[in-house]
């Protein structure tokens, strides 16, 4: 029997996926998307099938939180600092770039405890084998409901996108591709 794969080990794989990284920053730059919680409904939907309402609210009220008072500040700080605070004459550059790395890494690890507490609010779900397709469903269900929930538009586009990274997330057999 095969260890399940964790919600940090999906995200990392999935987002380690050609074209994945520059599609998932569009969705959070041009939609607002949290990439976490989009990677969360494909892990809920590859390992337990669709959320339960009361899972979901859970999820997101826990990611909300997080995001706006740790993640997005974080990220906007070492943002702010690569366009204006380096740049500035009277920096050192070099000190400047070494303390945003540094603040790069902390928003990492921000991240990951995360998607920690994100698993572990469903942990006690039991996980489901679905099928390549019932996998897919489920995650595109869980991606539509995030979506409404947050009053993200679901255009051509986005749901373009979603296909994609639903390709990456859950792999398919050559046989399955056919």
């Amino acid at each position: 029997m095969t260890t399940p794969e964790s919600f940090w080990n999906f995200a990392v794989r999935t987002y380690r996926c050609e074209g994945i990284p520059e599609i998932c920053l569009a969705l959070q730059e041009e939609r607002g998307a949290d990439v976490n919680v989009l990677l969360f409904c494909c892990w809920m939907g590859a390992t337990r099938g669709e959320f339960k309402a009361e899972t979901f609210d859970r999820v997101l009220e826990f990611s909300r939180a997080w995001a706006d008072r740790v993640v997005r500040p974080l990220r906007g700080v070492r943002t702010w600092m690569k366009i204006e605070c380096c740049s500035d004459p009277a920096m050192l550059v070099e000190n400047c770039m070494n303390l945003r790395e540094r603040i790069k890494k902390v928003e990492l690890q921000a991240e990951q405890l995360q998607e920690n507490v994100m698993q572990s609010i469903v942990d006690a779900i039991p996980e489901v084998t679905l099928g390549v397709a019932e996998q897919a469903r489920a995650a595109m269900a869980n991606l539509s409901r995030y979506f409404a929930a947050e009053g993200i538009d679901w255009d051509s586009e986005t749901q373009t996108r979603l296909d994609f990274i639903l390709q990456a997330a859950i792999p398919r057999t050559p046989k399955e591709r056919q």
